[in-house]
């Protein structure tokens, strides 16, 4: 083995040990163009609501409802939804967003194992123009998308400590939810908590005994707690389709 391999070898494993993956930047561009081209999760639920496979959806983290949201463009007066959405801000404009649909209703509470008061971790808007002028854009109210039971997460993802404000929000778990509403139907649980839905998708298997389809993030989670809920879902019958950032979890009499 020639001296230029182990020392390529080596650096593949330094990089590999923090995080970073060496990848060729053709390759990378490919991906990225292939992935503007492929499956979208919006192609596997527009044919399901219109052929009324999905009548009844809760939204875990719904944000203002429409940034980076696959849902808003799948909708329509038919269904019935349930949107959570904990940080102030963004649920007002959920709830503008939202207010031609009549069978929706817009919740700002959060989703946990148990029903309590809880503290979530928020960006302080009074440092929005600091990230402004960090990420070069002038609209980050995106910044909201990052709350989180877990403060490091922040942290994780850039943002100091000192611009990190905290509140108690009201929680539920998704087995009072659902009885409280009348949704023992669900066709649909969309999950998107930063870091937070592979705790509540473990606490909705153990508590819950529906099998709706399932879409949630999966990038903030380790491996080992990847492969545990996989492992039950997939003795629960469900199949797997990755989507970007997303995982859908489906029965197959869902989709054919």
């Amino acid at each position: 083995m020639s001296h230029d391999i182990k020392k390529y070898k080596l650096l593949k494993k330094i990089v590999g040990a923090i995080g970073y993956k060496l990848i060729d930047k053709k390759s990378a561009k490919t991906e990225r163009l292939i992935d503007n081209f492929s499956l979208k999760i919006e192609d596997i639920l527009k044919p399901l609501i219109k052929n009324k496979k999905i009548k009844k959806i809760i939204q875990v983290g719904a944000n203002d409802g429409k940034s980076d949201d696959f849902l808003y463009n799948c909708l329509n007066n038919d269904l019935e939804i349930i949107l959570i959405e904990p940080i102030k801000d963004a649920f007002i404009k959920l709830k503008k967003n939202y207010e031609s649909f009549q069978k929706v209703k817009c919740l700002n509470l959060a989703i946990d194992i148990e029903n309590k008061n809880k503290e979530i971790f928020s960006v302080n808007k009074k440092f929005y123009k600091f990230y402004e002028k960090k990420y070069n854009d002038t609209n980050v109210e995106w910044l909201d998308v990052l709350s989180s039971f877990n403060k490091k997460h922040l942290i994780d993802h850039g943002i100091l400590e000192k611009h990190i404000v905290s509140k108690l929000i009201e929680c539920k778990t998704l087995s009072e939810l659902i009885i409280q509403h009348n949704f023992q139907n669900l066709d649909l649980l969309i999950i998107d908590v930063e870091g937070y839905d592979i705790v509540l998708l473990n606490n909705f298997i153990k508590t819950i005994n529906i099998k709706p389809m399932i879409i949630f993030e999966w990038i903030h989670a380790n491996e080992t707690e990847v492969e545990n809920l996989l492992i039950k879902l997939g003795n629960m019958n469900y199949k797997f389709l990755r989507i970007g950032r997303d995982l859908v979890c489906y029965q197959e009499v869902e989709l054919f």
